[in-house]
Parts: structure tokens; sequence; C-alpha cells
């Protein structure tokens, strides 16, 4: 995984980044080991309107039509000033249940939008499986677009852009990326051999060979 302050490449069980000194142990141990329930859109700073909320949880609803592997959040929150945005990211890709339509989407698919609205900063935090789909720099470049309306305070319209610009990089990933094609099994056999059965009922052996005409 990535470190959420550098970027540098560091390991579950690494306890402290080697190049900029971010230490997982530490925020587990502000934060807590325990998982937290998290809608889609977490407020708590309490700037959406309840008709701004719904039509979020509709852009990512169709979202996660598009890229059923995936799910996006949203949290906005005062951070205090020990804890910064990237230090909460990370925390809530590993400790967040998200309440998402499928309970089989992973983290590891996961895309939050972290906004603090005090500091008027922003980052993406991104699940493993997707540093490598989203890089740094393609992250910093959606961040500056999303500059506008979050100095101004429309922060429904900055996390609908979000939905938008990381929608149209993950297809032109899944365009960029090579097909490989299917090859077929080396050897002939059965379900059976799986230990799957069919549900006709097995043919009866011949009794006796058929005559010839």
């Amino acid at each position: 995984m990535n470190c959420p302050h550098c970027s540098s490449l560091i390991t579950p069980a690494q306890p402290v980044c080697t190049q900029c000194g971010f230490s997982a142990t530490a925020i587990r141990g502000y934060l807590g080991a325990d998982w937290v329930k998290l809608a889609r859109i977490t407020d708590n700073a309490q700037l959406l309107s309840l008709k701004h909320t719904r039509h979020l949880e509709t852009v990512l609803d169709d979202f996660e039509r598009r890229f059923p592997q995936c799910f996006m959040a949203a949290y906005i929150g005062a951070l205090p000033e020990t804890l910064t945005l990237p230090d909460l990211g990370f925390w809530l890709i590993n400790h967040g249940a998200f309440h998402t339509h499928q309970v089989s989407r992973r983290n590891d698919f996961g895309i939050v939008l972290m906004i603090d609205p005090v500091r008027q900063q922003a980052c993406f935090t991104l699940g493993y499986a997707l540093e490598s789909v989203l890089v740094e720099k393609t992250l910093t470049t959606l961040l500056k677009k999303l500059q506008g309306p979050l100095s101004k305070g429309a922060f429904a319209t900055a996390i609908e852009s979000a939905v938008s610009l990381i929608d149209q990089e993950l297809l032109t990933a899944a365009r960029s990326e090579p097909r490989q094609l299917e090859q077929a099994p080396s050897s002939i056999g059965d379900a059976s051999d799986l230990g799957l059965h069919t549900l006709r009922p097995p043919s009866r052996p011949l009794l006796h060979a058929p005559k010839a005409p």
C-alpha cells in the first residue's frame, strides 16, 4: 500500500514509513482499532441539505452501477489539529464499514473524498486495489479541478464533480488495459471432476449393441 502522506510504498506490517515517518500504529492508537459504520455521504459538518444529500446518493448509485466492483464515498468534517485528512482517510479505508447497496464490495476498491471545510482542504483516499489505477499525479490534477466549488462552499457540486472525474479516469484506464484471451482447458473433463453433478438423470447403458441395418 502507499503511505497516505508521501505515497511511498509501505507494507501492512511496517509500523512507520521510512520516508516521512507516518505511523499507522499511532493512527490506530488515536482513533481505535474497531470498525465504524459510515454512510456513503457522511456530513459531520452538516453543510449539505437533505435535497443535496439525496441527489448525491443517486449520483453514487449510478457510479456503482457502472463500476460494480467499486464504490465512492465522501466525508465532510472539521478535523482537530492533531489529525490530517490523509490520516483519517487511511484509517477509514481500513476501519470503515461503508453502507453500500452490495455488502460484497470491499474497501480495497473504495474511493473516499475527504473534505475539511475549515482548513479548506480536500484529498482522495483509495483502497489498495486502486492505487495502481489512480496514481498520485492523477489525483492531484483532479483535486485542482475541485478547488473552484470547494472555495465557494459548494460542497455538493464538488462531490458530484469528483464522481464524474473519477468515472472518466476509470473508463480511460479500462480502455487502455490490454485484454487477455482466455485459454481453453488443456484436458477434457466434465463438471463431476469438481464435485458438481448435472440435474439431468444419468443415461442408461445399452444392454445390446445396435444391429447393423
